[in-house]
């Protein structure tokens, strides 16, 4: 008994110390977050311009399409979204709808874009009406089946294996009937200085 009585006051001591460290570890732990924060930026919009495209029967193989070395140089230039201004999507209209991709078609869509060299997290969004296939640099990142436009169907981080500073985005969208739909956009996560 006499022995614990010497314990006690330094066991008392010590839990009294890692109560205050772990008390302390979460102001820590804020005060570097507030000094590294970060900002989500978008590289590519909904509606952008400057997409190359080219609408095929659902059979035709467009070998290499989503390569970099791909010579698209005969292919129109458009805005997406691409679909049709009929449908029972709320985006079949002439406000999100700004080239025209005819039903029971494919469209392959190609765009540049240029990301920061501390460019984090890219994120690749969208919607289709029906299915599509999402490719970067050439890789095939995502294969989805949107059915009928439901939002954000196409949504994938780019490995940071794949990225450049002149990168290709390009996707095959595949239509079944009634409407037809696609638009993308490209994010990425930007931090800042250090406060």
């Amino acid at each position: 008994m006499n022995r614990l009585r010497h314990l006690l006051p330094a066991g008392l001591a010590a839990g009294t110390l890692v109560a205050a460290m772990a008390l302390a570890a979460p102001a820590a732990t804020a005060a570097q977050a507030a000094n590294a924060r970060s900002y989500v930026v978008t590289a590519l919009g909904y509606n952008s311009t400057g997409w190359t495209y080219r609408q095929v029967p659902a059979t035709t193989q467009v070998p290499d399409f989503a390569e970099r070395g791909f010579d698209d140089s005969a292919w129109p230039t458009g805005q997406a979204g691409f679909g049709t201004t009929n449908g029972t999507c709320s985006w079949n209209n002439p406000a999100n709808v700004k080239t025209p991709w005819a039903v029971n078609t494919d469209i392959l869509v190609r765009h540049w874009l240029h990301l920061p060299r501390d460019a984090q997290e890219v994120r690749i969004q969208g919607t289709v009406d029906n299915d599509a296939q999402v490719y970067f640099n050439g890789h095939l990142l995502q294969s989805v089946k949107g059915g009928n436009c439901a939002g954000g169907t196409i949504d994938v981080v780019v490995p940071a294996a794949y990225l450049d500073c002149c990168n290709l985005l390009a996707a095959r969208g595949h239509d079944v009937g009634v409407a037809a739909y696609l638009n993308l956009r490209v994010t990425y996560v930007k931090p800042t200085q250090a406060l």
